[in-house]
């Protein structure tokens, strides 16, 4: 068994806001607009724990289709950590 690391832990995190946010499958934001799609996620759902119930609601109501959009936006999270400071240039109004 491997411990989770603090890269994981982003990963999961950013992978549950993106999956609430409006982003649509496919789209390709830049780094200001999935810092907004996150921030507004976040205030949609009250904070982390309100995005992943959300995650796990949409897996209960179709599993296909939450499946897909995760994949998606566990894509968009890492392309994200790789790139570093997501928020550069996010002035905090969604």
């Amino acid at each position: 068994m491997t411990d989770l690391s603090e890269r994981h832990c982003a990963l999961a995190f950013l992978t549950d806001a993106l999956f609430c946010s409006e982003l649509e499958i496919g789209s390709t934001p830049s780094e200001k607009g999935m810092a907004a799609a996150i921030y507004g996620a976040l205030k949609a759902h009250l904070n982390w724990d309100g995005c992943t119930r959300a995650v796990a609601a949409a897996f209960c109501e179709d599993i296909a289709s939450a499946t897909r959009r995760e994949a998606w936006c566990r894509q968009l999270a890492a392309q994200a950590l790789d790139a570093g400071d997501i928020t550069s240039g996010f002035d905090g109004r969604a």
